[in-house]
């Protein structure tokens, strides 16, 4: 530190110790003579912070800041003096901070302090702060409890689950206890909270449900949540289904949202309920679609080659441009060429709205050999555009909704070019990563996923960053592929976490990368699972 900005320093702190402020501010001499010359509990505040935020915070200064931390009296310094020692994440902290804990007094100065010491216990890998973290559990005050409940999920302490598992559907608990506790549960990942989650995903308090944490925390837990799912999505799970009329979860509800949950896992062993999923029926025509959308989306994600030949009926069957956009998709995750003939079919079937999916799809799967098909396709646009437009009415001319949707068949034309040039050569795939053409980018991320070669892994990662929503998808997608393929991909990708941890952290809150955000947390998951 500079003489003049020491000097600063000791204005700023308001002490008249100028002898202390001579001495080496790298020292824990030096700062113990900043704490004795404090007169006021605010005063030893100041002193802690400005001391963590100079960069001279080290283990020398453990004895110093235990000792203070036992003696002192206030808990707006204790609290503070929590903060340091939770920095420097030492075991031999622990016994301070336990013994500073009080849960006798219920004012904010000391609840503030319970969660400053919850959050420095939870910081320290030591499982000997479990047991206090506990007690912390029963607290009256939620930022308290949702601080120790943090910081047993970090420490992923197993005597935990027990006393988690009831916090997370407890109603005389608030919302936001119950949600950290079911965050938690899939932190620690015993598979013992399972059915507990479950009832989480359907649980609301209010406006607010928990289905989002709850459908995170299975996807942590692993092979026993999906295998809790399939019994869920065959109707065999008959405690939950007494829970759910209980609490007046309908039980097509609880099929398809269990579905939902399930495609997400590309489990092997989910294949056969979700392919009879695509024919679920129900007199809910919406709820009848999300059904075959989730399984569909599921089959997809599986590469399942028995869910091709109904896909193909189905996407040309139906109509509804929602539906049918994920029928396409799911053909097109499957990456079966086969399926290019009644895709062609669907591109020419129903309103703009429905076809344009296929012909993207087409675009996904094909090769040189479609293009003219594609052409034709292309051709017949403008007259189809007219009577649409003469049916349904359009916010612009005819002509111009024409040049538009010719537009998209040109972007969708560059795949098949892209196909017709690289065929099955890996290397030529992995240099279109770099397409100008984000279509092209993404067929280029799924080829290279479904080739099951790890050593494309730390090209493809690459496209996580891509600005393209639907090619960071893609991407994700693909790399989802080459990590559950085996452990080489989830090894190649163990530098790549720092970073997709950023990716995460900057795109919070941005809607535009919500599912993109949702894929990369499991993709994170199944990195370090499989990479160690």
């Amino acid at each position: 530190m500079q003489p003049a900005r020491r000097a600063l320093v000791c204005v700023l702190l308001g002490l008249s110790v100028l002898s202390a402020c001579s001495k080496d501010p790298a020292t824990p001499d030096y700062w113990k003579a900043q704490l004795d010359a404090t007169k006021r509990s605010s005063e030893k505040v100041r002193v802690v912070e400005a001391l963590r935020s100079s960069g001279k915070l080290n283990k020398s200064f453990l004895p110093l800041l235990q000792e203070e931390l036992t003696k002192e009296k206030n808990p707006e310094a204790k609290a503070a003096l929590a903060r340091a020692l939770g920095d420097l994440r030492d075991p031999s902290s622990l016994p301070a901070l336990q013994d500073a804990l009080d849960l006798g007094a219920t004012d904010g100065a000391t609840s503030r302090m319970n969660s400053a010491i919850a959050q420095a216990l939870g910081s320290i890998p030591d499982a000997r702060s479990v047991p206090a973290l506990l007690r912390l559990l029963r607290s009256k005050d939620d930022y308290v409890r949702i601080d120790a409940i943090q910081a047993l999920a970090a420490l992923k302490a197993a005597e935990a689950v027990a006393p988690l598992m009831e916090l997370a559907l407890d109603d005389a608990s608030s919302p936001q206890v119950n949600r950290r506790a079911v965050a938690a549960l899939g932190d620690i990942g015993d598979p013992r909270a399972v059915s507990v989650l479950l009832k989480a995903l359907y649980k609301q308090r209010g406006n607010q449900n928990f289905a989002n944490e709850a459908s995170f925390s299975l996807y942590q837990i692993g092979p026993p949540a999906a295998q809790a799912l399939i019994r869920v999505v065959q109707g065999e799970d008959a405690e939950l289904a007494a829970w759910a009329r209980r609490h007046e979860v309908d039980g097509t509800v609880l099929v398809v949202q269990a579905t939902d949950v399930l495609k997400d896992f590309a489990a092997p062993a989910a294949e056969p309920a979700l392919l009879k999923k695509l024919a679920f029926q129900n007199a809910d025509a919406r709820m009848q679609w999300y059904g075959r959308m989730f399984a569909a989306n599921g089959l997809g994600k599986l590469r399942a080659q028995a869910a091709v030949p109904p896909l193909m009926t189905m996407v040309v069957e139906e109509n509804e441009p929602l539906p049918r956009a994920e029928y396409a998709r799911a053909l097109v995750l499957v990456g079966n060429r086969e399926a290019v003939p009644a895709l062609l079919k669907a591109a020419a079937k129903g309103t703009w709205n429905a076809r344009q999916f296929a012909v993207a799809a087409v675009a996904m799967l094909g090769d040189d050999r479609e293009k003219a098909a594609l052409d034709r396709l292309a051709q017949a646009e403008p007259a189809l555009a007219a009577s649409e437009c003469k049916q349904y009415g359009c916010a612009t001319p005819a002509s111009e909704v024409a040049q538009q949707r010719a537009k998209v068949f040109s972007v969708f034309r560059a795949p098949l070019d892209a196909a017709g040039t690289c065929k099955q050569d890996l290397a030529c795939w992995s240099s279109k990563l770099k397409d100008p053409s984000q279509a092209v980018r993404q067929r280029a991320a799924l080829e290279l996923g479904r080739s099951a070669h790890a050593e494309y892994a730390s090209a493809l990662v690459q496209l996580v960053d891509d600005a393209d929503a639907e090619t960071r998808m893609a991407a994700l997608q693909g790399l989802s592929w080459l990590v559950k393929s085996g452990t080489a991909a989830a090894m190649a990708l163990k530098d790549s976490l720092p970073r997709l941890e950023q990716r995460l952290a900057a795109d919070k809150g941005k809607q535009e990368y919500v599912a993109a955000s949702e894929a990369l947390r499991r993709l994170l998951v199944d990195i370090r699972r499989r990479g160690g």
